[in-house]
């Protein structure tokens, strides 16, 4: 029998946080907070031994990544601006240690029922954001207090993981339930009208069909379900949507970011400006379109204008790591079956996060940013088993 992390708090008490707070996302900003704020204030009444035996690599790396953004905050050009990362972004670096801590407590099957609990939640909020946008409420999907683009980053990541989601089995109701759900979340996508995020999610819905992760029958199910939206779509078109089709090679000013990129590449290569500092840095805020731009729209940008090479290059192995890890945990066959597949779902999320990057991102947003730590912490959690397994 593995030992796993021993917590003083019930599993039931665990789960439910946890479950609480793989909910809360977009749901509520609020609840999102509570939920881990009380997860990491349990950690801290935690024993020193457990905790020291659940701190890992990746949570190290984290923490790396963390160190140097605190450096450049002080570091700031405009500290003012930069002071605001200190509270911004201490949730994500909290959940980074007391997530995985409870992850590791947790047996297998709470593990995977937490993750199925994500992606329930994520669908059961796109049916809310999509209803909003079909009814007229909204011009494109969200829910009500995330952006639509914080909206599409957090159903990109729940759609990917449910499609390499290890199944029960390829039972009829099976089929039937998970078509219904990668047709609700893509429709959420869809009406988000993130056109990068569609696209991704495309992609990794072909890769899927290569790797056979949907069976025949799905397939075919799914086709149906596309085909009968299509027409109760043509009954009544959005306006919105035609708009951004026609306009599809537009660039939301994301060619001017890339100018002034350009133009300041070379003033603070080591630590950046600062964090948050998009406004005072950017040479080109007069030629905005969209004068509601305040921020780069590439996390790898982003990182390196905040906080220079030395907060791109932790960033990017952070991000190699996590690859890296999950990689090895597919690869590795003393994984039990069930955690390879929960793996893969997690590292094609963390690969949909990145690519989505580059148009947009989620390292330095108070939601995405949870959602990114929640799903690597699964990682952590297969990765302790395995350490387990090979010591006993």
């Amino acid at each position: 029998m593995i030992m796993l992390i021993k917590s003083r708090y019930s599993e039931r008490i665990i789960f439910t946080l946890l479950s609480l707070l793989a909910i809360s996302f977009v749901l509520s900003l609020f609840v999102m907070q509570l939920a881990a704020a009380i997860i990491f204030i349990l950690w801290l009444t935690e024993r020193n031994e457990e905790k020291k035996k659940a701190f890992d690599i990746i949570t190290s790396f984290i923490l790396i990544f963390g160190l140097v953004r605190l450096i450049t905050i002080f570091l700031s050009e405009y500290p003012q601006s930069s002071y605001e990362s200190l509270y911004k972004e201490a949730l994500f670096y909290t959940s980074a240690v007391a997530i995985p801590f409870y992850l590791k407590s947790l047996e297998k099957k709470k593990v995977l029922g937490l993750m199925f609990v994500f992606i329930l939640g994520a669908a059961i909020i796109s049916i809310i954001g999509s209803t909003r946008f079909f009814i007229g409420e909204v011009e494109r999907a969200q829910s009500f207090t995330s952006s639509y683009t914080v909206f599409s980053g957090y159903l990109l990541t729940a759609f990917v993981s449910a499609l390499f989601y290890p199944k029960k089995d390829n039972s009829f109701n099976q089929i039937v339930l998970w078509s219904i759900i990668y047709s609700v979340l893509f429709l959420g996508i869809l009406t988000s009208l993130g056109r990068a995020n569609i696209a991704i999610a495309i992609l990794f819905f072909i890769i899927s069909l290569v790797l056979k992760q949907i069976p025949l029958k799905q397939f075919v199910l799914l086709t149906i379900i596309i085909a009968i939206g299509f027409i109760i779509y043509s009954v009544r078109p959005s306006e919105t949507i035609g708009q951004r089709v026609e306009n599809i090679t537009y660039l939301s000013d994301r060619d001017i970011i890339w100018q002034g990129a350009k133009e300041i590449s070379l003033k603070h290569p080591l630590f950046g400006f600062g964090p948050r500092t998009f406004q005072q840095a950017f040479p080109f805020k007069e030629k905005f379109a969209d004068k509601g731009i305040g921020g780069w729209h590439n996390d790898f940008l982003q990182i390196y204008f905040e906080s220079g090479l030395f907060g791109l290059i932790s960033f990017i192995l952070l991000l190699y790591l996590v690859i890296k890890t999950s990689i090895s945990q597919i690869r590795n066959k003393k994984t039990d079956t069930e955690l390879k597949f929960l793996s893969a779902s997690v590292l094609a999320s963390v690969i949909s996060l990145i690519l989505s990057a580059m148009v947009a991102g989620f390292i330095t947003s108070v939601v995405l940013s949870i959602v990114f730590v929640f799903l690597i912490s699964f990682l952590s959690r297969i990765d302790f088993e395995l350490h387990l397994t090979q010591i006993n």
